[in-house]
């Protein structure tokens, strides 16, 4: 960092007050510039990141490894009450408390000077004044409670949300001591087929709709229909008797809720599996056919759940994907019912729907059938799914089977919305205080809820008596075995995060489970194109089932569906802001929950032989892979890969990175049964002796050269600019080579990946390439890069720094391309030779000249580009290298 003199002001304030208190004090200071601590930049100001998930120590250190040998001349806060940025205070002061200078929020200021004792003194008494003022004003703490000790009246409702906390602590307590209940044994003495639950309060007209579709899709001898008669005043029990005799019809002379309704049913089926299904549900052809299956599918299934549709104009509010989600808003009720993605089935839900969903019998009664506490309806499905899921039997949605649901046909004559939202409310709470046992994730669900409660409460009275029912939670716990499976756990998979699409039918023994950060398809990059050209290759011999990280949700491809019994998708919810933490900031972006609670169940489900996890912040994963044996895929051997950049630009956050890359990577190294190398430059770096090299390679089919003439002095770069080595590639080639190519004539086509502008501003403070500039054509993702080959005279690998090997430069080479490298271009790519099959270069100039020959000289181009398609036809096929992949399979099967 160059000497000079700085004023940094820590943005401990709105930002556009610290832009106004950076302004300030350049026009008090002009010759002194300004930098800006910040979470977000600030326009005109040289910017230092402030982190505000890290330590203050972590951050403090940051700053002074940017300001550097720099003189700080003033180091400036702001002391806004309405800000809570506290920490940033206290950084600034640490920073320089000989320096320090104390804005307020009209911008006045001072510094801790005996000179300035008058203006801090007034200062406070100023600040005093105005908190006083402001809690005797509307809004205020003092006027609030003084009008509502003058009516006391008002006091029923914040008195019922602080005796409702206390109330969620009190039972959190009295849940740790209260005892365990056993595990229930599930008895399955039940004949094969269907027992269909169906309750009816007043429902002839809909039984008469929906019965003939539901009757026409069962199996005589292996089915039976019981209808639960509750209450019924419009002669249902006389008309099933004579219009359907077979059906099964249990009276209740008084209604009931739906709970103990249905219970009189489960009691009374015969079969091995019962179907609960509303009146007013219409079932499609398939239903059950299509319930049913899923239990032959997902071994150890409770429950399998329909796909819900509503009349043609009326809202979609149920789906049968139920879900929990893990970002909630702190205003709307946190169950929800999550949109199918087209294609998906058999993806995990928290619970299956009570009037459409299909249970195992046997553990349906183990579990005592459904909880009859929820008077008079809702939450007792979610109550049983989530009661199932503690022992590790799992709820799964089924897309292909298809109801037609008229909403709340029967509730809505006998309550309203509101009263039916209360009732939500209320079953919600004793469901928390009920069923989970995890005193931590109970005492943060209770809070949340009674808060929204709260809420609401001061809007709409019915919710006071939400609150007032809620100081009765005590009394709410009921005895629970223990959890088989972690009550979280169970909420990251039900959390609407996920996706699952079946693919091709299961042909061979134990699958290969594939663990990704990324989708092999499309072929975004070149971790992508390694993955699926090997993933294709090795469908011939081996199922595979494919998990990995996606930005949305959305329909699995086709091209990986034809070769994955199983795609499963996982929804990653990124951040800039990364609490501290012992592990790198890349593992900590792909640390999910849901991403471990899926794994464990892809592992229940299909018992795979081999997880193979893709690059290093997959090692993580490796233990929720067990039993299974495990395959690191190093793409890059992240540590050598750090340590390149430190020589490049010795920068505090990267050198914090690469100590905490030494000590993961190791670790996970020493956790792994084998680790793959891309060279044999790597697999010496990791020094193992279950390390093996399995270089990249190219479709040699795909990419063949069509012969046709390239453009004039046309370049080509690709490089996904998530990959931060391209872009300080790019910027290194702009800087140093491209301006006399430019000036000749020249042409720079980059093909930058997905979303280049957003790893443009994320990189920023490290990297800042100049492609704007004319003569300069970026693209982002291109779903085939081979034209752009074909019209490219010359491709570059201008990289500084690389580990692994560039599948890019082997691409090039088979579409009898001309390349233009550095050494760490073909970094691991030791079988090239210098000058025939590639031109090395090491600087700039070096490389503006290099390319400048070959447009010029184009029988010394054409001889390059004959020489690279012959290596690369010799030493490069994915065929060959797939086989390698096989025998490494085969090895750790056994």
């Amino acid at each position: 960092m160059d000497s000079g003199t700085l004023n940094v002001v820590f943005a401990s304030a709105s930002p556009e007050l610290t832009a106004r208190a950076a302004v300030e004090l350049q026009r008090l200071m002009p010759d002194v510039p300004v930098a800006v601590v910040s979470e977000f930049e600030t326009p005109g100001a040289e910017w230092i990141p402030y982190h505000y998930k890290r330590s203050a120590g972590e951050n403090l250190d940051l700053v002074r490894a940017r300001v550097g040998t720099r003189r700080v001349h003033l180091s400036a806060v702001i002391l806004d009450p309405k800000s809570p940025h506290k920490n940033l205070r206290w950084i600034g002061f640490r920073f320089s408390p000989l320096r320090f200078l104390a804005f307020n929020e009209q911008l006045g200021h001072f510094m801790l000077r005996p000179r300035c004792a008058g203006t801090i003194g007034r200062h406070l008494f100023w600040r005093a004044k105005n908190f006083f003022l402001f809690h005797v004003k509307h809004g205020g703490f003092v006027y609030t409670w003084y009008w509502r000790l003058r009516q006391p009246g008002l006091l029923r409702r914040p008195g019922y949300y602080r005796g409702a906390v206390a109330a969620g602590w009190l039972s959190s307590w009295l849940r740790a001591g209260a005892p365990k209940g056993a595990v229930p044994t599930v008895a399955a003495n039940l004949l094969a087929g269907i027992s269909v639950v169906i309750p009816s309060r007043n429902g002839r007209g809909l039984l008469t709709a929906m019965l003939p579709a539901v009757l026409a899709q069962l199996d005589a001898g292996q089915s039976e229909v019981i209808v639960v008669d509750n209450g019924s005043e419009d002669g249902t029990a006389d008309f099933l008797s004579t219009a359907y005799p077979d059906i099964v019809v249990e009276v209740s002379q008084w209604p009931l809720s739906f709970a103990r309704a249905v219970n009189q049913g489960i009691a009374r089926a015969r079969f091995s599996h019962t179907c609960l299904l509303n009146n007013d549900m219409f079932v499609e052809p398939g239903f059950f056919d299509a319930l049913r299956e899923a239990f032959e599918r997902v071994p150890g299934l409770f429950c399998s759940t329909a796909q819900i549709f509503f009349p043609e104009g009326a809202r979609r509010e149920e789906t049968g994907k139920t879900a929990f989600p893990e970002k909630r808003p702190r205003e709307g009720f946190p169950v929800t019912c999550e949109l199918p993605v087209d294609g998906e089935d058999l993806t995990w839900v928290l619970y299956g729907s009570g009037g459409c969903s299909l249970y195992d019998t046997a553990r349906l009664r183990a579990l005592g059938s459904v909880a009859q506490g929820y008077e008079p309806a809702y939450v007792e499905d979610l109550d049983l799914g989530f009661r199932a899921w503690r022992l590790n039997w799992g709820s799964v949605f089924v897309a292909r089977a298809r109801v037609l649901h008229r909403h709340r046909a029967t509730t809505s004559r006998y309550y309203s919305d509101d009263q039916l939202t209360a009732v939500l409310e209320r079953n919600l709470l004793r469901f928390f205080t009920a069923a989970i046992t995890d005193r931590r994730l109970y005492r943060a669900l209770w809070r949340e809820t009674v808060y929204r409660v709260n809420l609401t409460a001061t809007q709409n009275d019915l919710y006071i008596g939400i609150l007032r029912s809620a100081l009765a939670a005590p009394g709410w716990i009921e005895t629970q075995p223990p959890a088989l499976l972690p009550e979280a756990e169970i909420l990251a998979l039900g959390s609407g995060e996920v996706a699952v699409f079946p693919g091709r039918p299961r042909r061979w023994g134990p699958p290969v489970l594939v663990v990704s950060p990324y989708a092999p398809f499309p072929l975004s990059h070149g971790g992508a194109v390694r993955m699926f050209n090997l993933m294709r290759r090795a469908a011939e011999e081996y199922d595979q089932v494919l998990v990995c990280f996606t930005d949305e949700l959305k329909p699995a491809p086709p091209e990986l569906l034809e070769i994955c019994t199983e795609v499963i998708y996982v929804k990653r919810r990124t951040t800039h802001a990364l609490a501290s933490s012992e592990r790198p900031d890349v593992v900590e972006e792909f640390d999910s929950p849901v991403m471990h609670a899926v794994l464990h169940q892809t592992i229940r489900k299909w018992s795979p032989g081999v997880a193979q996890l893709e690059f290093t912040q997959m090692a993580q994963y490796a233990a929720a892979c067990s039993p299974a044996k495990t395959m690191l895929v190093e793409h890059d051997v992240t540590l050598d890969l750090y340590a390149q950049l430190l020589k490049q630009n010795d920068d505090w956050e990267m050198r914090l990175q690469y100590r905490k890359w030494v000590v993961f990577e190791q670790h996970a190294w020493g956790r792994m049964d084998r680790i793959i190398t891309m060279s044999d430059k790597d697999r010496k770096a990791v020094g193992r002796a279950q390390a093996v090299t399995l270089a990249n390679g190219v479709d040699l089919q795909r990419f063949m050269p069509s012969g046709a003439d390239p453009e004039p002095r046309r370049i080509l770069f690709i490089g996904t600019f998530q990959h931060l080595p391209n872009l300080l590639a790019l910027d290194f080639f702009l800087r140093e080579a491209w301006p006399p190519l430019h000036a000749a004539g020249a042409t720079l086509h980059v093909i930058a990946g997905s979303r280049p502008e957003f790893y443009l501003d994320r990189y920023k403070e490290r990297v800042q390439p100049a492609i704007d500039g004319p003569g300069i054509e970026i693209e982002a993702f291109v779903p085939d890069v081979r034209p752009a080959y074909e019209r490219a005279m010359v491709v570059i690998a201008p990289l500084l720094a690389s580990a692994g090997t560039n599948i890019k430069i082997m691409e090039a080479m088979a579409m009898r391309k001309a390349i233009v490298s550095t050494p760490a271009g073909i970094n691991g790519l030791d079988e090239l030779t210098a000058g025939e099959d590639v031109i090395i270069v090491n600087t700039g100039a070096e490389m503006a000249a290099a390319i400048t020959e070959l447009f010029e000289n184009p029988e010394r181009r054409q001889a390059i580009e004959t020489a690279a398609r012959r290596t690369v036809e010799q030493k490069f096929d994915w065929d060959v290298i797939a086989r390698t992949q096989a025998k490494i399979y085969r090895e750790l099967m056994g």
